[in-house]
């Protein structure tokens, strides 16, 4: 059976402190392993458990998907990235 993960996720940049009741990583499946909403990710043996840490690609496709909603601090997320890709890279 697999693990379900429960409980508040808060923003861990300095100054945030956003928070969502359910971590926004959990409201879409997961394309690496294929975990469903709301169901933590699993290692590729299949096992799954609170210290299975979920993927980097369920996390960008909740940004994209603007599961997390706009950052307060304008400085997370598709929009500052949008911002970050105009900026020359060298002066």
């Amino acid at each position: 059976m697999a693990f379900i993960v429960k409980g508040p996720a808060v923003c861990n940049k300095p100054g945030c402190g956003k928070c969502w009741d359910v971590d926004p990583v959990l409201l879409v499946p997961c394309p690496d392993c294929q975990a469903p909403v709301g169901v933590g990710c699993r290692r590729p043996s299949g096992h799954g458990g609170p210290f299975v840490e979920l993927h980097a690609a369920r996390d960008l496709l909740a940004d994209r998907e603007g599961k997390y909603g706009p950052c307060p601090l304008g400085i997370c997320g598709l929009a500052a990235r949008n911002r970050q890709s105009s900026l020359p890279l060298f002066d």
